[in-house]
C-alpha cells in the first residue's frame, strides 16, 4: 500500500509537471499583449536646408509603447539633441554685423576680444507612432523585424553660450534675434529589428530612422534679414538607432517568452 501511494504521487506529480510544461510551451509561441518603456541613441545625419547650417548631431530619447497580441504597436516617444557643430558659413553670415572685418572673436563690452562664445545644435523632437513586429523566428514571436510610421513635432535652435554676459550684442534678449529657433510639423519612418525575451537585458532595438520636417523660423525678428523670417524649411533627418527596452510585464515573463 505504501509502495502504491508513492508511486501515485510520483505520477501525478509527473503529470502535473506535464501539464504545467504544456501550458508553457502554449503561450511561448504565441506574442502578448504589454507595455513597455525605451530609452535609445541616435546618431544623425541632416539633410537639405538643415545640413546648410549644422552638421551630424545626437538624440537621446525614452518613450512608452503598447505592444498588441497581434504585435501592433502603439507609441509616444521624446528626444532631446545636441552635439551638431554650427557650419563656418552659417557662423559668418549670422554674427556678420558684430564680429569686426577680418576678426573671429567678439567684442567683450569692456571693448576687449572675446573668444569664449561658443555654439551648437539644440533640439527637441516628440513623436506619436504605429508600427508593428514581423517574427522571423517561430520561438521569438515578440521579436522581429520593426517596421514604424508616424507624425511628430520638431523644434532645434543654435545655441549660443555666453559666459557671463561678457558680449553685449548676444546678451539673453538680443540672442533670440541670432538662433535660428525653428519649429515644425514631421513624418516619421523606422525600419529595423525588435527582439524581447524574458531577459530584460536582451531586450533591445535598432535600425534607421527618417524625418521629414516641414519647419518655420518662430522669431519675431532675425538681425541677418533685418525682419522676420517667414520662409518654409525643409529639414529632413536620416538617423542610426539603437534602444534598450524595458518591459512592464503584467504576467510572469517566462509565461510570455521562450525559456532559455
Amino acid at each position: 500500500m505504501k509502495k502504491f501511494f508513492v508511486i501515485t504521487l510520483a505520477c501525478l506529480f509527473f503529470l502535473s509537471a506535464q501539464a504545467q510544461l504544456k501550458e508553457r510551451i502554449s503561450k511561448v509561441d504565441s506574442a502578448s499583449l504589454f507595455v513597455y518603456t525605451q530609452f535609445e541613441f541616435v546618431y544623425n545625419f541632416p539633410l537639405a536646408d538643415l545640413k546648410k547650417d549644422f552638421g551630424n548631431f545626437i538624440s537621446i530619447g525614452t518613450g512608452v509603447n503598447v505592444k498588441t497580441k497581434k504585435n501592433w504597436i502603439f507609441g509616444f516617444g521624446f528626444n532631446y539633441q545636441f552635439g551638431g557643430k554650427v557650419r563656418t558659413e552659417t557662423l559668418e553670415e549670422t554674427f556678420k554685423y558684430i564680429v569686426p572685418e577680418g576678426g573671429n572673436y567678439f567684442i567683450s563690452n569692456d571693448g576687449t576680444a572675446n573668444n569664449d562664445i561658443s555654439t551648437d545644435y539644440r533640439g527637441l523632437y516628440f513623436s506619436f507612432t504605429v508600427g508593428k513586429t514581423i517574427p522571423v523566428c517561430q520561438r521569438f514571436r515578440n521579436s522581429g523585424i520593426l517596421l514604424k510610421g508616424g507624425i511628430g513635432v520638431s523644434q532645434h535652435y543654435m545655441h549660443i553660450n555666453n559666459p557671463e554676459n561678457k558680449v553685449l550684442a548676444l546678451n539673453e534678449e538680443y540672442r533670440k534675434g541670432y538662433d535660428k529657433l525653428t519649429l515644425g510639423f514631421s513624418l516619421y519612418e523606422f525600419i529595423g529589428y525588435q527582439h524581447l525575451t524574458k531577459n530584460s537585458l536582451l531586450c533591445f532595438y535598432g535600425g534607421f530612422e527618417f524625418q521629414q520636417n516641414f519647419s518655420k523660423r518662430q522669431r519675431q525678428f532675425d538681425f541677418v534679414l533685418m525682419k522676420k523670417d517667414t520662409k518654409t524649411y525643409f529639414e529632413p533627418v536620416i538617423g542610426i538607432k539603437i534602444g534598450w527596452i524595458i518591459p512592464l510585464y503584467k504576467h510572469n515573463p517566462y509565461r510570455v517568452f521562450q525559456s532559455r
